[in-house]
């Protein structure tokens, strides 16, 4: 039985960009939208490196890929549609992962100071709430709710159903590592994969009906 593989690339937002020629005329748009120079470059160094590692993998021209939605706005790839992948950026790095057989979620963020109390008990299930709540150090708090944020993110992003998802429905668990499905979301009761990494940075990937997962992670 083969084991389902899940490629995660990592890169700098802050890098000479590539060529913005492989820019759709659509991204070439809102990319002069963006007033700030930085977030531009970060935009353009975004997307660019996106359709180039999406066209890697399929074998095609970065400029050829064409993007389509669902009605949530979750993105997938018109030529490959049973190709999943997922985009995540924070700060000047950005995540991508892909697979050719789980529905993959990725997130990332940069850890920074926020009032995170206030967010997990407004939006977080009980049990992630007192789970950030029992942590010993406000330090300790702030990496447990990023921890939580970025689980749940990368969770409905495999879902693909966006912000139409209560984030207070389901709940993960951080106790042990790595980390676990504590409450499964009520239309994805399936077998749930999670990963996560911690740094100045929290990346986190989920995937629905992984259980042997061979992860490939590389950086550009």
């Amino acid at each position: 039985m083969s084991r389902d593989r899940i490629a995660v690339w990592s890169w700098s937002l802050e890098e000479d960009p590539l060529s913005s020629e492989t820019l759709s005329q659509d991204e070439k748009v809102r990319s002069q939208s963006f007033v700030a120079s930085h977030h531009r470059r970060r935009f353009v160094a975004g997307r660019a490196r996106l359709r180039s590692l999406l066209g890697k993998h399929l074998g095609l021209a970065p400029e050829v890929i064409v993007f389509v939605q669902n009605e949530f706005g979750k993105p997938s790839v018109a030529q490959a549609p049973s190709m999943h992948f997922s985009l995540s950026h924070s700060g000047d790095q950005a995540l991508l992962a892909i697979s050719d057989t789980l529905v993959v979620g990725a997130d990332l963020e940069q850890v920074r100071t926020l009032e995170h109390l206030d967010l997990a008990r407004r939006y977080f299930h009980r049990a992630e709430i007192a789970a950030i709540e029992d942590q010993p150090t406000k330090s300790d708090q702030l990496e447990a709710f990023f921890r939580v944020w970025t689980l749940k993110e990368a969770i409905v992003k495999a879902l693909g159903k966006g912000l139409s998802m209560p984030l207070d429905r389901f709940a993960v668990s951080i106790a042990s590592s790595p980390p676990t499905m504590a409450l499964a979301p009520e239309d994805a009761t399936g077998l749930w994969w999670l990963h996560q990494t911690t740094d100045d940075y929290c990346r986190a990937l989920a995937a629905l009906g992984g259980a042997d997962v061979e992860l490939i992670q590389r950086t550009v």
